[in-house]
């Protein structure tokens, strides 16, 4: 399923700067999203979308002109991100149709693409009658564009083996139902009861069944690892940068296990303050209670799996809601009133020096902690996150490469910049394979005893955001030669132990996937 975009032009200027515009819009977006995915186009109403966004019913009219906008700018939304997260990454793959079939079944199935809730929205306005037509005008042009360009991989793979007795339509027809079919299955399961890793394996299956000899799955894991090779070539094969597989195996045995920072403690000074965040896949809500208390939970719905709170941070006035579902728990995550039994799915959390910190478990394993000095991270002085076309892995390498003595690594995806100045933290999640989110944090320096002048910290605004804007666009370079083939890395000396211990614990999880 593919589709286009069109944007839409708020019908009146709308409050705030640029970047809460952008959000608050973001947020009703999807909220928007999870209201279908709930109640389907002709049950949704303004009102049930700004109960889920924890909005005022008028913010509405500052971004949309009626209820079918912004129902079609979500239908919008999910199209570009199709086109740009899906589309866009196989185009640059289809000389080489193998990798560029595979590299389609993966994001075509992965859990952000695929999630039921994303699937669901999907076929909500195909199902009604009242919205296909919105459906043809979005999707229309693309859904033919996407099939094109399965057929087109498709004959250039019989080109390529000389299988000429195959009818390049039937064969891409064929795979295109496969994976419609498990898209169908999909919608109506919870994420827990899906099977990502065979759902992919069963539509390479359809293609090796078609092309012998290509598509193979992977080989399975030895009883034992086989011994790693040397630091100084223990270079990941440019796949790791690309696998739909490995990036399962990440979010579950490193990602959700470490611990992720959320915020400072000056964001939760007050009862019903919340932080949220992501654990590699996996939403995380903190809650200040009374008595000082800090309670994290799953950021999740106990009867649908949406996001109870879609912002960053916030104030609840007495308890956590999820208006759709009429649930109601107290800020230790208690049930106290709605017919879906079960508290809320408490997460461990905990402190270094002001920040705060979530995980989901015990890691499987402990990493070399790093001598990071966190209580010289001081006040809050900022927050930013950005998309990245890069594998997080990427950015975590040029990380380690060289860091100078004021970059601490907090394993396996931040890292912390300690100076006079100020400190900044950056932590990179990946979205999807061979893409990532980049959060960074900002804070002043408590070490220093005093305060630095305001030439001082703008002085080091304006280094860090070039340094960034740096690291980002060398990663999305890096990825592009990746991907695009250029052959596989090579390491020009030996590596620092950090990078070396971040291979070793990603090629482990090669060798098991």
């Amino acid at each position: 399923m593919s589709a286009s975009r069109s944007p839409k032009t708020p019908a009146t200027k709308s409050p705030g700067s640029g970047s809460t515009r952008t959000r608050q819009r973001r947020r009703l977006i999807d909220a928007c999203i999870s209201a279908l995915h709930i109640y389907g186009p002709s049950r949704t109403t303004v009102e049930k979308v700004v109960a889920l966004a924890d909005l005022s019913p008028g913010i509405v009219r500052f971004y949309f002109d009626s209820k079918a906008a912004m129902l079609v700018a979500s239908l919008e939304y999910l199209a570009a991100e199709f086109q740009d997260r899906v589309l866009q990454p196989v185009l640059q793959l289809k000389d080489t149709p193998v990798e560029a079939l595979r590299l389609l079944v993966n994001l075509y199935l992965d859990a952000d693409i695929a999630s039921p809730r994303k699937v669901s929205v999907w076929y909500s306005f195909w199902g009604e009658a009242s919205s296909r037509q919105e459906y043809y005008d979005i999707c229309g042009k693309k859904d033919e564009d996407f099939a094109a360009l399965v057929r087109e991989l498709i004959e250039r793979l019989i080109a390529r083996s000389g299988a000429s007795h195959l009818d390049a339509d039937g064969v891409a027809l064929g795979l295109i139902g496969v994976l419609e079919v498990l898209w169908q299955g999909f919608a109506f399961q919870s994420e827990a009861n899906i099977n990502r890793a065979e759902a992919v394996s069963r539509s390479l299956a359809y293609l090796r069944s078609v092309f012998p000899g290509e598509f193979a799955d992977a080989v399975p894991a030895p009883a034992r690892p086989a011994p790693l090779p040397p630091a100084v070539t223990a270079r990941l094969p440019a796949r790791a940068f690309a696998d739909a597989r490995l990036l399962g195996a990440e979010r579950e045995r490193l990602l959700r296990s470490a611990w992720q920072l959320l915020g400072h403690e000056a964001e939760l000074s007050s009862a019903g303050d919340f932080l949220t965040g992501d654990l590699g896949g996996e939403r995380v809500l903190v809650v200040r209670a009374e008595r000082e208390r800090l309670h994290g939970f799953r950021n999740t719905c106990r009867r649908s799996p949406h996001a109870l709170l879609t912002e960053r941070r916030g104030h609840l006035q007495s308890a956590i809601r999820c208006a759709t579902h009429g649930l109601t728990y107290t800020f230790a995550g208690q049930l106290v009133e709605g017919r879906t039994p079960g508290d809320l799915m408490p997460l461990e959390i905990t402190t270094r020096g002001a920040l705060v910190l979530a995980r989901a478990g015990a890691p499987h394993h402990e990493a070399q902690p790093d001598p990071i000095p966190w209580d010289a991270v001081g006040e809050p002085w900022g927050f930013t996150e950005a998309e990245v076309a890069a594998d997080w892995k990427v950015l975590v390498e040029q990380w380690l490469e060289g860091p100078p003595p004021h970059q601490h690594f907090l394993a396996p995806n931040q890292m912390l910049d300690v100076r006079d100045a100020g400190t900044v933290i950056l932590q990179v999640s990946p979205t999807a394979p061979g893409r990532s989110r980049l959060r960074r944090f900002d804070y002043a320096n408590e070490a220093t005893g005093r305060r630095p002048s305001r030439a001082a910290r703008e002085a080091w605004r304006r280094a860090t955001d070039a340094w960034v804007s740096e690291q980002v666009q060398l990663a999305e370079s890096t990825q592009s030669g990746l991907v695009d083939g250029a052959g596989e890395p090579t390491d020009s000396g030996p590596v620092t132990p950090a990078l070396a211990q971040f291979r070793e614990s990603i090629t482990r999880l090669l060798q098991s996937t």
